[in-house]
């Protein structure tokens, strides 16, 4: 990986347009989007993606954005994060409109034991958590979805990491009540 010197110069030029610098940090942080990827999907019985398809995926969606505001490694692996939990929900809901698919799709995610826990209804509470807390569905997000550290996740949010600790722990019982009843409102003081 690059010293922070060299990554902060090539995020100021894909910010200004240059292609040929999105390039290289995608070079760069490839092995990191991966590792997260892998990590992410080994705990997954039921996802035919690979954590390669699932970068490409994720690199797709950021190439589009032309133009971004990332500053440094931390947002530009939060900014990952959010595309990998989309790439991923985009993909289990192609598998459920497939009408030959009748499995029904489950994501380990250790939010309550080693119990598996449905893709689809993760991804509507952590709505649900979003619209009641943004900053907490962003830590599940960049925990989750990024594998990142409470350190970086702390860096972007501009937090101690003892904060980002205590609601990452609060976001995911909040997670964990939103998941055993979906149409009972969950008090938002988690």
């Amino acid at each position: 990986m690059a010293d922070a010197a060299v990554t902060s110069a090539l995020f100021a030029s894909w910010r200004s347009g240059d292609d040929h610098a999105r390039a290289r940090l995608f070079e760069l942080f490839y092995p990191e989007l991966n590792r997260a990827a892998a990590g992410m999907l080994r705990r997954e019985r039921n996802v035919s993606l690979s954590a390669g398809d699932l970068v490409h995926e994720t690199v797709i969606r950021m190439i589009q954005l032309r133009q971004i505001e990332v500053e440094d490694r931390a947002h530009f692996m939060a900014l990952a994060s959010r595309f990998m939990r989309r790439a991923l929900v985009d993909h289990v809901r192609a598998k459920h409109t497939d009408k030959r698919q009748h499995q029904r799709v489950t994501l380990v995610t250790g939010f309550s034991g080693d119990r598996p826990v449905d893709l689809n209804g993760l991804d509507h509470a952590l709505i649900r958590l979003g619209s009641l807390d943004g900053e907490r569905a962003d830590i599940v997000e960049m925990r989750y979805f990024g594998g990142m550290t409470l350190g970086d996740i702390a860096q972007v949010l501009s937090l101690s990491e003892a904060t980002v600790k205590r609601r990452w722990q609060a976001a995911r019982a909040w997670l964990i009540d939103a998941m055993e009843d979906p149409f009972v409102p969950v008090r938002s003081d988690a």
